[in-house]
């Protein structure tokens, strides 16, 4: 395995695959979800919009849009509708491993994750790191990113891997 932790917006990277941490309904309007949508420009949602629906635990692709990223794998870690479930931990490795299994299918050698269901889900930031943590090491020949964009993100990843300051491949 090959996991390094980046410090910085996961959409600079020049990877094969940026992770979304979504909600059900892939309505990019908050949190990183909005800044991926941003940056991939207009399409992107409407793109989303198509799909219509991916079930916490699930993983569903987009194309990147503008990203250098060639595709996004949506991973939901919220219900849209209010009061809505949030991801757990087994649902956080279960949408990471079928992110994964995306990116793979998609000829992907490199991945980028942020901490899902850490921001506006609201889980345990630690807890999201050592999930994550745990299921990269199953996939031990792919190329994995874990971005920490806050300083409570940083403190989260502390430890877990070689810590990047500089996008790779910028």
């Amino acid at each position: 395995m090959t996991l390094r932790i980046y410090h910085g917006s996961i959409i600079n990277l020049n990877v094969d695959v940026i992770v979304n941490a979504a909600n059900t309904r892939l309505q990019h309007g908050a949190g990183v979800a909005a800044a991926i949508a941003r940056a991939a420009g207009p399409g992107f949602q409407r793109e989303s919009n198509a799909v219509t629906f991916c079930p916490i635990g699930e993983a569903v692709a987009t194309t990147g849009g503008w990203l250098r990223a060639k595709h996004v794998v949506h991973v939901p870690t919220m219900d849209l509708e209010p009061w809505g479930r949030i991801a757990g931990p087994e649902d956080i490795a279960s949408g990471a491993r079928a992110a994964i299994r995306l990116c793979l299918e998609l000829g992907g050698k490199s991945i980028a994750f942020p901490l899902l269901g850490a921001g506006i889900a609201g889980g345990s930031r630690k807890e999201v790191a050592r999930t994550l943590a745990g299921v990269f090491e199953e996939y031990p020949d792919l190329d994995i990113l874990l971005c920490a964009y806050t300083g409570a993100d940083r403190e989260a990843v502390a430890g877990l891997g070689p810590e990047m300051a500089e996008a790779p491949g910028t």
